[in-house]
């Protein structure tokens, strides 16, 4: 390995090492919460050192965020290949709760903890999140045209259904479900995002 792979390399085992303390201070402190300052401290370096890399908290911040969106992205990415709408918006719910599940600090990352949100609607990250919703509002607008749902207002129909969505994940990752089971607590939120949909049949 040469000497320009080298240091490129060990920039990005820095940026890697920022990141990661990043997310566990931003999940335990909340965004405004956390410094430079503390997060130096979290990885032993001055704070000038994170500034060669980041030039404020709000750069780290919507990178860890953005890699977040890019992930659930992927999570989501097979559903597209699902033909019937219905079985797609299925599988979307079940792939957003999976989700959810499995990175439960990523998931705080983009939907509960607070952050510069005036900001936030410039980055990359935000045009990722809104790409993936987009698609979510899509697969709802093809199941109403092929009238699964006797409402045709798609976008209360979307909404409804990714607040549930929401609300099941964000119950489990911040730990408001220790009154049922540990083993049942995913089935649980996968069923109850089925019935929900089922019942918005309905409506």
């Amino acid at each position: 390995m040469g000497i320009v792979q080298r240091k490129e390399r060990e920039k990005e085992e820095m940026r890697r090492l920022i990141l990661d303390a990043a997310l566990r201070l931003f999940r335990e402190h909340g965004y405004d919460g956390v410094s430079i300052r503390n997060i130096a401290e979290a990885i032993e370096y001055s704070p000038g050192t994170i500034y060669l890399y980041y030039k404020d908290k709000s750069e780290i911040f919507f990178a860890l965020q953005f890699e977040a969106a890019a992930l659930k992205r992927d999570h989501l990415l097979p559903v597209a290949n699902i033909e019937n709408p219905w079985e797609r918006l299925i599988e979307f719910g079940r792939r957003y709760i999976d989700f959810g599940m499995k990175h439960p600090d990523l998931y705080d990352l983009l939907f509960i903890t607070r952050s510069p949100m005036e900001y936030i609607e410039n980055q990359e990250c935000w045009n990722l999140g809104l790409a993936t919703h987009s698609f979510f509002v899509e697969t709802v607008q093809a199941c109403v045209d092929q009238r699964y749902f006797k409402s045709t207002d798609t976008d209360t129909i979307a909404y409804t259904l990714w607040c549930h969505a929401h609300g099941l994940v964000s119950l489990f990752i911040r730990e408001r479900m220790r009154m049922y089971p540990e083993e049942k607590r995913q089935e649980l939120a996968q069923k109850s995002f089925a019935m929900i949909v089922k019942m918005a049949e309905s409506i």
